[in-house]
């Protein structure tokens, strides 16, 4: 049995379905990716899909290819200079998981839109089918992101080296993993370390070290200089729901074992338990 593919659609949907991929499992990694690289790895998947198409790579060989490109893809986007090839390993093992959960979310959604008889099927008499396609796809990627946070809170509490440079400063904190930390940025999305108030505000500038002292917002923003890196999060206390200062680094690594990467989060100064073995607590998941 023939079927007519549209080649340029076709490298169109696996592009955007490996970015997708890609940049969930990013989110879920907390790894900070160059837009560039991901876009072009994200295209050379979708060349490949075509060649693959087009030769009829399938069977043992298909599978043993699309495990190679998958790897490249996620060793081109997430290698470092210090990465090891277990870390990559984990990398592509979360690619894999992401791409059949989210390829699977969508097919479920595919037949929920289905039913309610929408445009799903023929691209060349509407360009309504992209949209939906483009629907489901941000659907499936929504619900992939969360299913993974959350998959995330049955993993074990360990210890993770966190370096951070804070206005030129660096300051390395000892973090514990606590995937029930669920303290995140409203508009960016980004997840929030809670660190020791000490070491943080010793590595900032002096005026705005003062400044996050006050238990007054106003007074955490009205520096024009370092407005721009302070972000607010709305959080709940035993005294009700609060503001807490976040300050956006300007770098920020993560040490797990041999393995240094940068990664993508808030750090905001809190009183932390004392003679505790730890001076962060970040959420992994």
């Amino acid at each position: 049995m023939e079927q007519e593919v549209y080649v340029d659609l076709y490298f169109l949907i696996n592009t955007c379905m490996n970015l997708l991929t890609l940049m969930i499992s990013a989110s879920l990694l907390h790894r900070k990716v160059k837009r560039g690289r991901a876009w072009l790895a994200a295209a050379a998947g979708g060349l490949w899909a075509v060649v693959a198409l087009f030769f009829g790579v399938e069977g043992f060989w298909g599978l043993l290819f699309d495990g190679a490109v998958i790897f490249l893809m996620t060793a081109a986007v997430f290698a470092s200079k210090k990465a090891t090839l277990g870390g990559l390993l984990k990398c592509t093992a979360v690619g894999v998981l992401t791409s059949m959960i989210l390829g699977g979310v969508m097919t479920a959604l595919y037949f929920l839109f289905n039913r309610f008889d929408l445009p799903l099927g023929d691209t060349q008499e509407s360009g309504s089918s992209i949209l939906i396609f483009v629907l489901i796809a941000a659907l499936a990627g929504l619900a992939t992101v969360e299913g993974g946070r959350f998959l995330g809170l049955s993993k074990k509490s360990e210890y993770i080296t966190v370096s951070a440079v804070l206005f030129g400063k660096t300051v390395t904190l000892r973090a514990l993993v606590d995937t029930g930390n669920r303290l995140r940025e409203p508009i960016s999305g980004r997840s929030v370390i809670v660190a020791d108030r000490a070491r943080v505000l010793e590595a900032l500038p002096t005026s705005l070290s003062q400044a996050l002292q006050s238990p007054f917002a106003e007074k955490w923003l009205a520096d024009e200089r370092y407005a721009t890196h302070i972000r607010l999060v709305p959080t709940n206390t035993a005294t009700g729901r609060q503001m807490l200062p976040a300050i956006l680094p300007d770098r920020l690594t993560l040490t797990d074992g041999r393995e240094t990467y940068p990664a993508d989060y808030l750090i905001a100064p809190a009183p932390m338990e004392k003679n505790a073995d730890f001076d962060a607590v970040i959420a992994m998941n």
